[in-house]
């Protein structure tokens, strides 16, 4: 029975000796009550010298058997007891430290892609910056987002969308050092921080991501093409701060946009252009709302029935603190841009189709051109809103055409075209404007059911200067004509230029020779004019 005790109480020193390795482990891991798990490591320690003197009275003297025994199974219980607790104390302040270093992991990083979110983008600049005070070393920031990839959410839907966007994070990878920072601030904006990166790196950086980017993604079987636009803003130059940073590397970025290049450096001068644009969006916003935008009709002359055969409707805004009024080069890129170009095309639509009604009821023929935009073409509620205003005016279809660009159907061709067959059920015709500046495909044109095809100013112009501008309006004319579309020339200023058009077959022109963009109370003056004596 003896023996049986000894083992008893060498067991319990053996399970005490165990308890101190965890014992020592969360030590080291316990910030909290630090100081009261090293009291219950001098306990263990204290207890086992308490077995071991034990043992030794076990072995040299001798007692009541059953006692011993006894003794011996109570001193095993209870370091096996500790052993216990210690053990499983030490699994659940892992297992909390692991939850808290996931719940960390999630708090700072994007759940999509994995890539450090905005929170985790500070602290690496913010530690950036400090290195870079100690090193004397600049800093590269580099914002950048996707274009045009709303049309691939609208169109694939956001599953593809999802997966496009943890495509992009390793071709972004692959484009910088292990120790750069990638992060995505949410929906397609990512930002880069290069760590002692001159200006001349950040800019060869920046071109190596479009060259990644160009090459296509393979989406169920298609390939899917898109760009990207980068603002770059330097540390120290272009702030001290990891919030100036990003502002100025982000108002670099929509200059890139503005300028349809791939990227754009920060300049003190863009700072007045973000807050004109910012002021600018808010103004237009409340000048759809508040009736503040006013339609100018210009006359289109049909030069083989010397009349006017119809009007364009241009756009125009009247800001109540300006005498001028601002021309849609000066707010329809920020109406696309922010998303305010539906209401203010269908407030366009709404007033064109009005002002129709209106000339239809005077006993008035005046079909009316109308600018659809790229944003227009790849809106499934264009075709809708369309229908719906033709049933609330009462008016033909056919007396409306809707002048369309090249461009504005490559992001999305099949989403595009459509759109325009369900617009052509509806007995809308169509013109293909601008042709010549963009993507002059002629299989795009082929397939559009259009019936004009507009030839640019900027050839039209200098045409009788230019022999280049010359051949490709001859050359416009031509492949019109033999398409069976009626050929028209805008930009037209001169009556020498005019007379060049007529001589060279173009049935159609338009242009201030001609007369200039007027409102609806003037035009028909004018028009009255224009047909009475040959422009």
């Amino acid at each position: 029975m003896k023996s049986f005790a000894i083992f008893f109480v060498s067991a319990g020193i053996t399970g005490l000796l165990i308890a101190l390795f965890p014992t020592h482990r969360i030590c080291r891991k316990a910030e909290r009550h630090y100081t009261a798990w090293r009291i219950l490591g001098a306990f263990i320690i204290f207890f086992v010298i308490g077995y071991f003197s034990y043992l030794y009275l076990l072995l040299n003297h001798s007692t009541i058997p059953f006692i011993e025994l006894m003794v011996s199974l109570v001193l095993f219980g209870g370091a096996i007891f500790v052993a216990t607790v210690v053990r499983l104390s030490l699994l659940s302040i892992e297992e909390l430290q692991k939850a808290a270093e996931i719940e960390r992991h999630r708090a700072l990083h994007d759940e999509l892609t994995d890539l450090p979110n905005r929170a985790l983008l500070h602290e690496r600049i913010d530690q950036a910056i400090l290195d870079a005070k100690r090193n004397n070393s600049p800093i590269a920031v580099l914002l950048m987002d996707l274009d045009r990839f709303k049309e691939i959410n609208d169109t694939l839907g956001h599953y593809y969308g999802d997966y496009v966007l943890q495509l992009i994070a390793p071709r972004l990878r692959s484009c910088i050092r292990e120790s750069d920072t990638i992060s995505r601030l949410g929906g397609d904006e990512f930002a880069v921080v290069l760590p002692g990166v001159n200006l001349e790196q950040a800019a060869a950086i920046s071109e190596k991501i479009v060259q990644a980017m160009e090459e296509s993604f393979q989406i169920e079987g298609n390939d899917l093409h898109l760009d990207i636009s980068i603002g770059i803003a330097m540390y120290p130059d272009h702030g001290l701060e990891s919030d100036t940073l990003l502002q100025h590397a982000d108002i670099a970025m929509y200059e890139a946009k503005r300028c349809e290049g791939n990227y754009a450096v920060y300049d003190a001068e863009q700072d007045q252009h973000s807050m004109d644009r910012l002021m600018l969006t808010v103004d237009l916003r409340k000048a759809v709302e508040k009736e503040q935008l006013v339609l100018y009709y210009q006359p289109k002359y049909s030069l083989v029935e010397n009349r006017v055969c119809g009007v364009e409707a241009l756009v125009r805004w009247h800001q109540p603190e300006r005498d001028s009024l601002l021309l849609p080069d000066d707010f329809i890129p920020v109406a696309e841009q922010t998303g305010l170009i539906r209401p203010l095309t269908y407030w366009v639509l709404d007033n064109a189709f009005a002002q129709l009604h209106h000339w239809q009821k005077e006993g008035q023929h005046i079909p009316i051109a109308i600018n659809l935009s790229a944003k227009n073409l790849h809106d499934s509620e264009t075709y809708s809103q369309v229908r719906d205003l033709l049933d609330k005016w009462q008016i033909n279809a056919t007396d409306i055409t809707l002048e369309i660009t090249e461009s504005s159907m490559m992001a999305d061709p099949a989403r595009a075209f459509r759109i325009i067959e369900d617009l052509h059920s509806l007995g809308i015709q169509f013109a293909v404007d601008d042709f010549g500046t963009g993507y002059s495909s002629l299989s795009n044109l082929k397939q559009l059911p259009a019936t004009e095809l507009k030839i640019d100013k900027t050839f039209v112009m200098d045409m009788l200067h230019d022999e280049n501008d010359m051949v490709i309006v001859k050359a416009t004319i031509d492949l019109a004509n033999n398409l069976g579309l009626r050929p028209i020339a805008e930009g037209v200023e001169q009556k020498e230029v005019l007379e060049e058009l007529s001589r060279l077959g173009c049935e159609t022109v338009q242009g201030f020779h001609i007369c200039p963009p007027l409102p609806a109370e003037d035009i028909l003056v004018h028009i009255h004019r224009i047909n009475n004596s040959r422009p």
